[in-house]
């Protein structure tokens, strides 16, 4: 997944996230679910948190303002009839504030927030099975990179 996203005017205090969920939520018989607490969320919606009140695989591409990035992989037990019973809030999360002056507003952050940057996520495999995520963040020839390991 590539894009160039531009969180100038992103301040702190807000999120702009961009994740990948496996909708739609299924009840244990493996029947699609509209879910009885959703909390305002749409019918059939689930995620690694349970905000529709039902879980499901999540993955955070994007968790941002200009100040921090973040990319999470949420893992899942796993699934009876399609249906899961649980999966890890925190996930394996790692973020921009890991690395001293990765990121943020101004020219001495590698990633200079002020200006629009390339995101590049990979999801790096071994014999078909997900081994991890790559995030690398690339702006003017520099790069921070948030690499997960399962």
């Amino acid at each position: 997944i590539v894009y160039t996203v531009d969180l100038s005017k992103v301040d702190c205090a807000c999120n702009l996230a961009f994740y990948l969920i496996s909708m739609p939520a299924v009840d244990m018989a493996g029947n699609p679910s509209a879910g009885t607490n959703r909390g305002g969320q749409p019918a059939y919606y689930c995620d690694a948190n349970m905000v529709g009140g039902q879980w499901c695989p999540e993955i955070d591409i994007m968790e941002a303002n200009n100040h921090a990035f973040q990319a999470t992989l949420h893992r899942c037990d796993p699934p009876i009839n399609m249906h899961y019973s649980y999966c890890d809030r925190g996930g394996c999360a790692q973020n921009t504030r890991d690395t001293a002056n990765s990121y943020g507003p101004g020219s001495q952050y590698t990633i200079d927030t002020t200006q629009p940057f390339d995101v590049e996520t990979e999801f790096p495999t071994n014999d078909g099975e997900l081994i991890g995520m790559k995030t690398t963040l690339r702006q003017h020839g520099r790069n921070a990179v948030l690499d997960h390991k399962l």
